[in-house]
């Protein structure tokens, strides 16, 4: 059993404490003392270990993820408008700040277990309001917990998923812990199916199928019993999922909606906007005003949505050119530097779990407010940047960049 110093237990809680206020989303006041006990707790290990180096993630990394945010930044500037200015700030501010806050954080000391209790922890915060919906309100109802729309909370709990599945079957941990862990992602799946959001409900399942397939492509060795394991589970928790929704929806809630045909109007409308305004857009917060005073279909049905329910549209809509490439950019350029780190790193437990996580919520977005939306994009940004980081710890632990290090007792690099 591995033995802990005073101040790594301390730090351990920090580190549950920071993840569990982002998963849970459950205050901003407990999101803010966490997150500033977790920067206080880093700074003052980093000027501990002063004399040990810093793994920064390498150029294409750089080259893809900050010009998405600068030319979003930039077309904001351009259009003229001070609240997309604002906007464009704040959702960069959602994304860079978790991303370099858990990225830096935790690469000096990683510790998986308090990692992964913080996301059972927040994914039962917000399963046990969503279960209490389910038994007390009428049948046929969408679930939402805490949440304002259940999309959101099926976007939130599809991130997390995968983290939980991955670290129950392939995890080294104390069974104990593993259970809890594939008993979590069970619950949230079966409050993914009662959000009955159909967009997170496929992006978990397609992403999964992704994910499978790149690391079957960009794993050198591979364990056959884990991967047929995460295959069979994967297979198991898609009928599941899939069975619950067919079962507890009916009419306009089930499979097949009236509504359908809007998203095709919406992504119609969002390209016209785009024609208009190629280089800028109409400016971020402004698609809703744009499209009810110019670019609403006489068959629109709902004119009371705010955005275009598609990531890409929305960017191309609201930061034009500028943004949209850039969002392209972003999406690559994750995505293949993801599947670098998968190559060159195929044991990771939290690389894996990422890059499922990525797929989900990007597919997502086709069809939904994807990272547009603040608590998503805050929690993809912390996803990303716990990824990493487990990435640069391992290295900062062994000289061998492959990873091909002896096991150890306190991180995640179990073989898949």
């Amino acid at each position: 059993m591995t033995e802990y110093s005073k101040e790594e237990k301390i730090l351990m809680v920090i580190q549950f404490l920071a993840i569990y206020s982002i998963t849970s989303i459950v205050s901003n006041a407990v999101y803010s003392i966490a997150t500033t006990l977790f920067i206080l707790a880093t700074l003052v290990w980093y000027w501990k270990e002063k004399h040990d180096r810093i793994i920064w993630p390498d150029r294409l990394f750089w080259a893809m993820y900050l010009p998405f945010f600068i030319l979003i930044i930039f077309a904001s500037i351009l259009v003229g408008y001070k609240d997309s200015v604002m906007k464009a700030l704040d959702f960069t501010s959602w994304s860079v700040i978790p991303f370099a806050l858990f990225y830096f954080g935790l690469q000096k000391r990683f510790f998986d277990k308090a990692i992964i209790i913080g996301i059972i922890a927040g994914v039962w915060t917000l399963g046990s309001v969503a279960l209490y919906q389910y038994a007390v309100l009428p049948d046929n109802t969408r679930i939402q917990s805490y949440l304002s729309h259940p999309n959101y909370l099926a976007e939130m709990l599809e991130l997390s998923i995968p983290f939980l599945i991955i670290y129950a079957l392939v995890a080294k941990s104390q069974i104990k812990l593993r259970l809890v862990s594939l008993l979590s992602a069970l619950m949230a799946c079966f409050i993914l199916a009662l959000t009955a959001c159909r967009g997170g409900i496929i992006g978990l399942i397609v992403g999964a199928i992704f994910y499978l397939f790149v690391r079957l492509v960009y794993a050198g060795q591979l364990d056959k019993k884990k991967i047929l394991a995460i295959m069979g589970v994967v297979i198991l928790i898609s009928c599941f999922v899939v069975g619950i929704f067919h079962s507890e929806f009916t009419g306009n809630k089930g499979a097949v909606r009236s509504y359908d045909h809007e998203r095709i109007l919406l992504w119609e409308s969002s390209y016209r906007m785009w024609s208009d305004h190629k280089l800028t857009g109409v400016g971020l917060k402004h698609w809703q005003e744009e499209y009810l005073a110019h670019y609403i279909s006489p068959d629109a049905k709902e004119p009371q949505l705010i955005y275009p329910h598609n990531i890409y549209m929305f960017f191309f809509s609201e930061s034009g050119s500028l943004g949209g490439i850039g969002m392209l950019f972003f999406t690559v350029g994750v995505f293949l530097y993801l599947c670098k780190l998968m190559k060159k790193n195929p044991n990771n437990i939290f690389l894996n779990a990422l890059l499922w996580s990525f797929l989900a919520i990007m597919l997502h977005g086709q069809v939904d407010a994807g990272i547009t939306s603040k608590f998503v994009m805050r929690l993809y940004s912390t996803y990303l940047g716990i990824g990493l980081a487990s990435v640069a710890y391992h290295r900062l632990q062994t000289d061998n960049h492959n990873l091909t290090a002896p096991e150890r007792k306190d991180d995640s690099y179990e073989n898949i």
